[in-house]
């Protein structure tokens, strides 16, 4: 009987989207009055909201140029190399039925990974405190990676989250969340698609956000969260993309612990936004310990930080309290400019240090610390509400890299600079 009731109102959906592309004939249906939203994709709801079907997808292009040490893989290690590929490419498909139960799931093609589901959820919310959400979803971890991969203000997130764990998407996962009018409260439990042995490895992951000031979109926001990869003697390194993407997908990895015992993380997240004026910042710490494969010390601490302001025009950035996150502008038209300081630090035991970090580079002092760190300077337009344009210049470099040396005849770079740009639609 369920079936029969939700497969006839997802054709009426159909037929109704049909019909209105057609601009010609009649539907009807036998249960409640329909109400159609096109103003952001396709969505379709029964007016006593018992059920609800909403397409929508996402393309984004990029186009880099980047050099130096991000480079070191190429055919000529360290050169001016350009890359134009599709960084996302989205369609999926939510709704509600019978009102407290959500579903969704997402067909996505990213540079990384090729193309899966990678949503696959049902939610129940017909408990008066919490939300319950179970499946292959993405997880609400730290202030700039809740936020929409459509919204974030750079084109890539500050690069410390290439070294956490928090912020992968479950393979399959149980996540408990309650909200309020200004904070939100999140649990969660869930397999990252690694195993040790014949067991899968489980993580464990916590979010408060609160926001002690809001007024529409004026708002001071707060944040903390925790995650446990439990890793029970599975690989764990500490690697980074540099705020860079390419097609090649290279990292510059700074230690690899094989057999690591423990691997835990925090991180604070601060913001505000007053008008046009927003700023923001994170902090985090992540610890393993472990050892190499024969047996000596492989712990690592990583440490870092990014601190980003920026300025709309025309408009200003939504902000939804309950998920603690930031969202499109209000209006179309709207420019917004930006600058963001990036800063990590990874000391790890001798041990643990790789001697290839990528494309040959070694390390100058495997007993010394490395430091990391970046400038992001970019401009985002929004000439639609659906249409995004942005352009972001990186400058970074890594600190305790054999730069002595050479590959294929060229010296070694602990530096490099980029200039990217992405064209995107959401709808």
């Amino acid at each position: 009987m369920i079936r029969k009731h939700f497969a006839g109102f997802a054709a009426s959906a159909l037929a109704l989207a049909v019909s209105a592309q057609a601009f010609a004939g009649t539907v009807s249906t036998d249960g409640a009055d329909i109400v159609i939203n096109t103003k952001s994709g396709l969505e379709v709801s029964t007016v006593d909201k018992e059920f609800s079907f909403k397409l929508g997808g996402k393309l984004q292009w990029d186009a880099t140029n980047f050099d130096g040490l991000r480079a070191a893989n190429e055919d000529t290690p360290f050169d001016d190399t350009f890359n134009s590929f599709i960084r996302r490419g989205e369609i999926s498909i939510e709704g509600t039925a019978y009102k407290n139960w959500g579903y969704g799931f997402r067909l996505s093609h990213n540079a990384d990974d090729g193309t899966d589901f990678d949503r696959a959820f049902i939610t129940y919310g017909g408990l008066d405190f919490v939300d319950v959400t179970i499946g292959k979803y993405g997880v609400d971890y730290g202030l700039e990676n809740t936020t929409s991969s459509s919204w974030i203000t750079g084109i890539e997130r500050p690069f410390m989250y290439d070294f956490l764990n928090g912020d992968e998407d479950t393979d399959f996962g149980v996540n408990v969340m309650h909200t309020g009018s200004n904070y939100g409260l999140m649990a969660q439990v869930a397999t990252y698609g690694n195993k040790s042995d014949n067991d899968e490895a489980f993580g464990y992951t916590l979010r408060a956000n609160f926001a002690p000031y809001l007024d529409g979109t004026d708002v001071i926001h707060l944040g903390a969260n925790y995650h446990s990869n439990n890793p029970d003697d599975d690989r764990a390194r500490v690697r980074t993309r540099m705020g860079l993407r390419s097609d090649g997908d290279e990292r510059v990895e700074f230690t690899d612990t094989r057999v690591a015992d423990s691997d835990t993380e925090w991180v604070l997240e601060a913001g505000a936004q007053f008008g046009g004026l927003r700023a923001q910042a994170e902090y985090f710490q992540r610890k393993v310990e472990g050892e190499t494969l024969v047996g000596d010390n492989a712990d690592v601490d990583v440490d870092g930080y990014y601190a980003q302001v920026g300025y709309m025009f025309n408009g200003v950035r939504g902000y939804k309290a309950g998920a603690g996150k930031w969202d499109k502008p209000t209006e179309a038209g709207a420019v917004e400019v930006f600058a963001r300081y990036e800063n990590s630090t990874i000391d790890g035991d001798a041990a643990s240090v790789v001697g290839d970090m990528i494309g040959g580079v070694m390390p100058a002092n495997v007993s010394d610390e490395f430091e990391a760190k970046a400038m992001v300077v970019g401009v985002n337009y929004f000439p639609t509400k659906a249409v995004r344009m942005s352009l972001n210049y990186v400058d970074y470099e890594v600190d305790n890299i054999d730069t002595s040396a050479q590959i294929d005849g060229e010296n070694v770079q602990d530096d490099g600079k980029a200039i990217v740009g992405r064209l995107q639609y959401v709808f």
